[in-house]
């Protein structure tokens, strides 16, 4: 079935909201899934299967669970394979107030970040190598350790989302000839133990 438009954000990102769904998502297989489906789509479950390296059963159990929450759909025909496609950007997510909830969402939050962990490292060797001299000295690296409080940290993250919004959001033919796709990626990673105020004494 068609995705809601009310459960998307500003950037055509799904808003998950009910814990089955963040707990769905926290599924790494599934998650991987997903994010083929958003890319690749229309694709096939045996597409699919030939790119994870599972049986065609087990992912179109995996996609069945995925369309029975909306976040993606498959065109069902009697002569052809269901073709799979995802009518959202990505998924956004706060985690809730409820104990099950907040489980569920710290799962999901954990299990993406170490999905895209891995990214940096295929990018040094599949990709680098083939940059043209301009895109080469573009790329970069940013990493700082600074105090903030939680409402600062998440005034950086909403920022760079608005400052990032003219580019998620525009359409094909508005993206110049000379473009090329570009990941972006922050990690917000908050030390468990806050420093201390003052010097502290025997």
């Amino acid at each position: 079935m068609p995705v809601d438009p009310a459960r998307l954000n500003a950037v055509g990102d799904f808003v998950l909201t009910d814990t089955r769904e963040l707990r769905a998502l926290a599924n790494p297989v599934r998650l991987t899934l997903f994010d083929l489906v958003r890319h690749e789509g229309p694709i096939t479950s045996t597409e699919l299967a030939r790119s994870t390296d599972l049986d065609r059963a087990s992912v179109e159990g995996h996609l069945r669970e995925l369309e029975s929450l909306g976040l993606i759909d498959g065109e069902h025909t009697e002569r052809s394979e269901a073709r799979w496609t995802a009518g959202v950007r990505g998924v956004y997510f706060e985690i809730p107030e409820d104990p099950e909830g907040q489980r569920a969402a710290r799962e999901l939050s954990n299990v993406i970040l170490t999905k895209y962990a891995a990214l940096p490292v295929a990018w040094v060797s599949e990709e680098e190598p083939q940059l043209e001299l301009e895109w080469a000295r573009a790329a970069g690296f940013f990493s700082a350790r600074v105090d903030l409080t939680v409402h600062e940290l998440r005034g950086i993250q909403e920022g760079l989302e608005r400052l990032l919004e003219p580019f998620t959001t525009r359409t094909i033919d508005d993206i110049p000839a000379d473009a090329a796709a570009v990941r972006i990626m922050a990690y917000f990673m908050p030390e468990a133990r806050p420093r201390p105020t003052s010097l502290e004494t025997d």
